[in-house]
């Protein structure tokens, strides 16, 4: 029995192999870091919308109670990002300051379906983001008699 030993096969993992492995591993974990990126990226534009939304009715109602003779004081009003107040002057919680809001008044006329025009104030609330964009806009219209204007 001295001849030569029959060749048993080896067990373990070659340069190459780990090399592959590693990268398989590699693209799978910048694969689960870039979803969640986006995800938290996404997360903070929906924030922002939703702060938008709530400050804006906020405002919008604050306006509104006003006595449509007042509502053009109201024009060219502006509150930048970390500075929107309540109808107190307090400012509003944390969560909405990460938007500005900006009020026009415009004198404007519907027409009813009679063909009759009547007077009013079209009100409409602008968010803006940090950057100074408009984010958003709501507006609502306000009928007026016309010794009002």
């Amino acid at each position: 029995m001295s001849g030569p030993r029959p060749r048993v096969a080896q067990r373990g993992l070659t340069l190459v192999e780990s090399i592959i492995a590693s990268a398989i591993l590699a693209v799978a974990i910048t694969a689960v870091f870039s979803a969640v990126a986006s995800g938290r990226a996404h997360a903070d534009l929906a924030a922002e919308d939703l702060a938008s939304t709530v400050a804006a009715e906020d405002l919008l109602a604050r306006v509104l109670q006003d006595d449509p003779e007042t509502l053009m004081d109201w024009n060219g009003h502006v509150e930048a990002p970390s500075e929107l107040v309540d109808g107190n002057g307090t400012l509003l919680g944390s969560a909405l300051q990460r938007v500005g809001r900006r009020v026009r008044v415009e004198a404007t006329s519907q027409s009813l379906l009679g063909g009759e025009s009547v007077p009013g104030w079209l009100v409409t609330i602008e968010m803006m983001n940090a950057d100074g964009r408009i984010r958003h806009a709501i507006s609502r219209w306000v009928p007026t008699s016309e010794n009002d204007e």
